[in-house]
């Protein structure tokens, strides 16, 4: 549309965007109602990952744009008189945060080698061994159409978000329409504080006089973050029908306030649409990610840093008693877990833990000083949780074997029966089995970044 084309319909048209989700918004303020095209679908199941090992919860909620209606510059009214407001509208959706499983791999099922010098297992419970396997990519769900969806590990995506660009002539009558679909990943990671992100805005359809459109965008978060690319793409060439342009962006969360070793926040996004030969008005849409999918980023481990999306669901520690390092130990841990009467444990940071760990291990007796890593204290609940460093007179103190294929677990002195009402633990066992029960709660804490308080639960399989 040329502008002298503009100019004999209206001498200054009035142009708005709607950003929408699920619902309808009143009318403008003193003008006619904008046109508005809702998301639709609702939530359902989704699955994604192996299909083996404990399972990701994907949490999911109504995507929801944010108000920014305002009045026009008194210098645009002069020339608009018939119209009041420029307004980006913003329907709240009316969907609820939905909860889908998907397996994910098992911690448990790793090999773990023998690699805690100490022999304590307290080294490899904040150190996972060096074969402790790689989790797959992070990767969220794009399957249900104007929803956020996110897990703790599987970064936050948003599917199908739509932005309506009206344009009015003097009477408020709608004289053109282009709708603009937005999709966007983000990446978390366990070992970095950098989050990636990908946007894609595709120009779905156009109507009327509005032939092309121009889309820029500008990302940015909260305090405690630092936004490192904030233009998905630049320029400022037009998009036709079926078009599509897609950028990167990217945030940092190496923003930590003094004295301060963790941070969460939000991102946020504004994007701007005008059209060749038209005066925008108000040109600019804008949305926030999910007060549920709040990142968070920490450097309390003690080498990586990184960041999670925490959700309500728990991460889960799974020990197998057919493993071939630290089966031996599954049992007799089980039994203390069921005398808690909980299966949930909570993380403490590596002071607390090595804290907890000389309250229950020290003294401890070797029984075999002149054998290395034939024997070792192991601890449980373990060290590194805040339910850890009871004081080992107070802990059942046994020695498992397995004689003629047979498990037990024996007190380890004539002297000091078990009562069977112990509960706590300080194991004789190998070096080998110690650090390697340890890295399976080590890869639970460097995956999942496991922080001070942070609960988790413990399962025990076959």
């Amino acid at each position: 549309m040329t502008s002298s084309r503009i100019r004999w319909m209206l001498l200054a048209p009035l142009v708005t965007m709607a950003l929408t989700a699920t619902g309808t918004a009143g009318a403008a303020e003193g003008g006619a109602e904008p046109a508005r095209t809702s998301l639709t679908g609702s939530a359902d199941k989704t699955t994604d990952g192996p299909s083996t090992g404990p399972a990701t919860t994907f949490e999911s909620a109504a995507f929801a744009a944010e108000d920014t209606c305002s009045r026009l510059p008194a210098g645009v009214r002069a020339t608009v008189p018939d119209a009041v407001t420029a307004c980006v509208s913003v329907d709240a959706g009316t969907g609820k945060a939905t909860r889908t499983k998907a397996a994910a791999p098992s911690l448990a099922a790793a090999g773990l080698a023998a690699d805690d010098p100490s022999g304590d297992g307290l080294g490899t419970e904040f150190e996972p061994d060096t074969d402790d396997p790689e989790p797959p990519p992070p990767s969220c769900v794009l399957t249900n159409p104007g929803n956020w969806t996110w897990s703790r590990t599987g970064g936050l995506c948003l599917n199908g978000a739509e932005v309506t660009y009206t344009l009015y002539d003097s009477n408020g009558k709608t004289i053109g329409t282009g709708l603009i679909q937005v999709n966007s990943t983000l990446a978390t990671s366990y070992k970095s504080l950098d989050l990636n992100e990908t946007i894609t805005a595709k120009l779905v359809r156009v109507t009327g006089d509005v032939k092309s459109l121009v889309v820029k965008m500008q990302v940015g978060c909260d305090a405690g973050c630092k936004t490192v690319t904030k233009q998905p793409w630049y320029g400022a060439s037009e998009m036709t029908p079926n078009t599509e342009k897609t950028g990167k962006t990217k945030y940092s969360g190496d923003a930590f306030a003094a004295d301060t070793t963790r941070s969460s926040f939000r991102t946020n996004y504004k994007m701007y649409v005008t059209m060749p030969g038209a005066t925008p008005v108000d040109p600019s849409a804008s949305w926030s990610s999910p007060a549920g999918g709040e990142i968070r980023c920490d450097k309390e481990q003690p080498r990586l840093r990184g960041c999670v999306i925490p959700t309500n669901d728990m991460p889960v520690l799974s020990y197998s008693r057919a493993h071939e390092k630290y089966g031996i130990v599954v049992p007799i841990y089980e039994q203390i877990m069921q005398r808690r009467g909980t299966d949930v444990l909570h993380a403490v940071n590596q002071a607390k833990a090595t804290a907890n760990r000389t309250a229950t291990c020290t003294p401890f007796t070797n029984l075999y000083p002149g054998v290395a890593g034939k024997d070792s204290c192991d601890e449980f609940p373990p060290a590194s949780t805040s339910e850890g460093g009871q004081d080992g007179n107070l802990c059942a103190e046994l020695t498992p074997q397995v004689v003629n294929g047979l498990w037990s677990a024996p007190a380890t002195w004539p002297d000091r029966p078990a009562s069977g009402n112990e509960t706590c633990l300080r194991l004789h066992i190998t070096q080998r089995a110690n650090s390697s029960a340890g890295g399976v709660l080590g890869s639970l804490r460097k995956y999942q970044r496991l922080v001070e308080g942070d609960p988790f639960r413990i399962e025990f399989t076959a």
